[in-house]
């Protein structure tokens, strides 16, 4: 990804995560200075990301989801547990159990839309950063980035939203 296109995602970020106008607090901030490295922008947005989310679920929290379990799969003791958070009739958040080695629920994922398209998905052992629905940074559970090819990126983005759409489809049908 080229340095001009890295800045102008984080600058969309930055966007996405200002409050709305008539929230902001009296004290001005300065403008941070544009990233010098890869890695720099990479901080920033995960760091941008990791507010995001935190603010997502801090307005979910209020917000019933709609909860429903797939029948059990072989080998599981028992089915996935999937809850789904909408607002204006659209997708915001889905979460979905995932089994352990012995077949118990005791991991999960989450996927965020951002309208159509995901924003952020976390599985048990990894986290997904998506730009304008594009795969573009993947995690490990602490949050650092794992450099990956664009065929990786591509190929886990498919896997990613086909999961996904599976998810959805069990709430809104075939």
């Amino acid at each position: 990804m080229n340095k001009l296109l890295a800045f102008l995602l984080s600058v969309f970020l930055l966007a996405a995560c200002n409050p709305k106008q008539g929230s902001q607090s009296t004290t001005a901030e300065a403008p941070e200075a544009p990233p010098q490295t890869e890695e720099e922008l990479a901080e920033r947005v995960v760091a941008k990301v990791q507010r995001i989310i935190e603010n997502t679920d801090d307005r979910l929290s209020t917000i019933e989801p709609i909860v429903d379990t797939m029948p059990q799969e072989l080998g599981l003791n028992q089915g996935r547990i999937l809850k789904l958070w909408m607002e204006n009739e659209q997708a915001v958040k889905l979460t979905v159990t995932e089994p352990d080695d012995e077949g118990n629920m005791t991991g999960e994922s989450a996927f965020y839309f951002g309208g159509q398209d995901l924003f952020y998905a976390s599985q048990p052992f990894a986290r997904f950063i998506f730009i304008d629905g594009r795969l573009e940074y993947w995690l490990d559970e602490n949050w650092q980035v794992n450099p990956m090819s664009r065929q990786m990126l591509e190929q886990r983005e498919g896997l990613l939203y086909e999961e996904a759409n599976q998810y959805l489809t069990w709430f809104y049908g075939g």
